[in-house]
């Protein structure tokens, strides 16, 4: 993989571990990450079977405190802050003032007057510029701590066997946030994660990454963790049905066109960057991001853009496509006319000049079974 013309990418602070290990490296919004270690399939049967560990500290994050705060970034990002309490997170987005998607991130309240922001690499210098413009003088401050701060994710059915070995810490509830000590240093812990399995994951200053990554492997050992890149987080968000910003989450697209109205209040007494646009945009949206699977195991891996058909016409494109071990065949996500997008739906998608039959699933494509006892 190649760096963005012009650019030097940075390194994370796991740079040199994950060159020791054996990672394939290659370049990602501007950080050099590991691709993989052994393989793509290999590290997603890792996370799905027993656990995997992915840095993640190209991701951004964003501390913002004040006695205004949540005031201040309910005026901001979409979804209804003071719903929150301390300890949760909650999904949110940031828009344009037409209602585009300039990001999505999760948001963590640790405390009435303190939360942390955890947005995307690909839109966080953009994220960190908009926020920044919007700061009143005196009572928020927005503290930037990429390139300071890194982040690690365990994902999987082990994972809170490992950091119980390491934290000695039981399993938080989902989607909230704990502060612990690591060698005489604090970082937070939070059950949530992007692979549809259950998991954490850490935040944690920079000076400390190397010691909880070598930590954090070595307890794995007996639980099946193994290292893992991003190309097996890639196949394990698809088969969840995750979005993905600046592929499947554009500035060209709503939140009502992707599906995210769970993301968005309207009724909060705040008026965010993009409101008026929604409201007017509700009822006309044209296109809806669907989960598709191929009906044939042979299917090749459509491309963003590879265009979808239903009954010979044109009714959308594809976003992204990839190989699903859990599925066995080909799955993807893309924009569909609203009237065609329909759960069970036959559609074809154009794939080096031909056309191979897919089928319009509910999302998420993969769940983990229940196990009934």
């Amino acid at each position: 993989m190649i760096a963005p013309s012009g650019s030097v990418p940075f390194t994370t602070f796991l740079y040199n571990r994950h060159i020791e290990l054996g990672a394939y490296m290659g370049t990602y919004s501007g950080w050099w990450m590991p691709i993989y270690y052994t393989s793509a399939i290999k590290e997603h049967q890792a996370v799905r079977e027993n656990s995997g560990i992915f840095d993640l500290s190209h991701m951004g994050q964003f501390f913002v405190e004040g006695p205004k705060a949540m005031e201040w970034l309910n005026g901001i990002l979409t979804n209804d802050l003071s719903l929150l309490k301390d300890s949760e997170s909650q999904y949110h987005l940031i828009l344009s003032e037409s209602g585009g998607i300039i990001d999505d991130l999760i948001l963590y309240r640790i405390g009435s007057s303190s939360y942390l922001l955890v947005v995307n690499a690909c839109a966080s210098e953009k994220d960190y510029s908009l926020l920044h413009g919007y700061l009143p003088f005196g009572d928020v401050s927005l503290i930037d701590n990429r390139r300071k701060w890194g982040c690690i994710a365990i994902q999987g059915p082990t994972s809170w066997n490992v950091l119980k070995e390491v934290f000695s810490l039981d399993p938080i509830p989902k989607h909230t946030i704990k502060k612990i000590i690591f060698e005489k240093e604090f970082l937070y812990i939070a059950a949530t994660g992007y692979t549809g399995e259950d998991g954490a994951e850490l935040f944690f200053p920079g000076k400390i990454a190397r010691q909880l990554w070598d930590h954090l492997l070595e307890a794995g050992k007996p639980y099946g963790l193994l290292p893992c890149g991003l190309a097996s987080r890639n196949i394990l968000r698809l088969e969840a049905s995750l979005p993905l910003n600046g592929v499947d989450l554009r500035e060209d697209k709503t939140p009502w066109e992707a599906g995210l109205s769970k993301a968005v209040s309207l009724s909060k007494p705040y008026s965010f960057p993009g409101k008026a646009a929604l409201v007017l945009l509700k009822d006309s949206f044209q296109t809806l991001l669907v989960a598709f699977v191929a009906c044939e195991e042979a299917s090749p891996q459509p491309k963003t853009g590879s265009p979808i058909f239903f009954q010979g016409q044109k009714c959308g494109e594809v976003t992204s496509g990839i190989w699903s071990p859990s599925l066995g065949r080909t799955i993807g996500m893309g924009y569909v006319h609203k009237s065609y997008a329909l759960i069970g739906n036959k559609i074809e998608i154009e794939i080096r000049n031909k056309l191979y039959p897919f089928e319009i699933r509910k999302k998420p494509l993969y769940k983990r079974p229940t196990i009934h006892r």
